[in-house]
């Protein structure tokens, strides 16, 4: 499968994610926890980002993703430690689990194969194996919803309403498909010679994180995201200056009244400096469905953009010399 087959599956990815979820097993309760910490790299790590927005509401315990080889200070034995690595041989990743280790931390891991797995069957940690033969930033809805089912679990609640929010989520992406495509070749005619700054009220920061991240490397375009309302403390001022070579994009989803009120507001300030502006919504008020939305919309947007600018999605050369260079030192 090429990464056009990935995106178009992604409503289904969501229902054999479910699937795969309901045998997750945890050792761990909620009482024996006081932070989790998510710890991966790219496409391994998106997943977190998005479910730390999703639960922001729900869950009583702080949720840290963690980049780089190195933990928190503050990680100890009421630490829930989640590693993430699709492949499994994510350095950095595997550092970080050692340290967490170390020192005693509830562990979880979630992974395709490699050492990681190796790491969860020698050790018996609680794991989940998700699919291999995509890309990590193809197979997002397994982390997502397996990490959703995690934590829902850890808390001690039924599985069964989160079911039936994804399954309405599969079913509105699949009998929407066809208005999504064409809502994204829009947005591609529009932002195809212009760099993206990407801007969404911090509920959606995973989304405008996923869309960058796809804009880097299916479509292999330079982007940038800030978030509201903090983009209007700083951000904001840049745009008294006209700039016909960038394109303000608005991921605007449901939020505080303030927040949207702001939104409206950086549109007509900003529209004073550039030929258009793109305004990402969806009358639907449902924020898992408003996010699932935004986030297939989008990568339909990466992988259109990717086409019409004759570069291959899947190609991810820099990435492979570097890890190579660094195996090599």
């Amino acid at each position: 499968m090429v990464m056009k087959d990935f995106i178009k599956a992604f409503p289904d990815h969501i229902e054999d994610a479910i699937k795969m979820a309901e045998s997750i097993r945890l050792k761990t309760t909620l009482s024996d926890i006081n932070n989790i910490v998510i710890s991966g790299q790219g496409g391994s790590a998106i997943g977190g980002v998005i479910v730390k927005n999703l639960l922001r509401n729900s869950l009583n315990v702080p949720i840290i993703i963690n980049k780089n080889y190195t933990i928190p200070s503050f990680v100890n034995e009421n630490t829930l430690f989640i590693a993430s690595s699709y492949s499994g041989n994510t350095e950095e990743t595997l550092s970080a689990l050692q340290q967490a280790e170390s020192r005693r931390s509830h562990v979880f891991l979630i992974t395709s194969g490699g050492e990681l797995l190796d790491i969860a069957q020698n050790k018996s940690y609680n794991h989940i194996v998700i699919p291999k033969g995509g890309a990590p930033r193809a197979m997002l809805c397994y982390s997502v919803v397996q990490l959703l089912f995690l934590l829902n679990m850890l808390q001690g609640n039924s599985t069964q309403v989160l079911t039936q929010d994804l399954l309405n989520i599969k079913k509105h992406l699949v009998f929407y498909q066809n208005d999504i495509i064409k809502e994204a070749i829009n947005i591609v005619d529009k932002i195809s010679n212009k760099m993206p700054f990407i801007y969404a009220c911090d509920e959606f920061e995973g989304v405008a994180l996923r869309f960058k991240q796809q804009l880097n490397e299916n479509s292999k375009r330079h982007a940038c995201y800030n978030l509201i309302p903090e983009m209007n403390h700083n951000e904001i001022v840049p745009w008294v200056k006209k700039n016909m070579c960038v394109i303000p994009i608005f991921i605007n989803g449901i939020s505080l009244d303030k927040n949207r009120k702001r939104v409206d507001i950086n549109i007509n300030q900003i529209l004073k400096s550039v030929d258009e502006v793109v305004d990402v919504t969806l009358a639907n008020n449902n924020y898992l469905i408003q996010y699932f939305h935004f986030i297939h919309l989008l990568d339909w947007v990466s992988l259109f953009l990717a086409e019409k600018g004759g570069v291959d999605p899947d190609d991810i050369t820099l990435i492979d010399v570097l890890k190579e260079q660094l195996n090599n030192t």
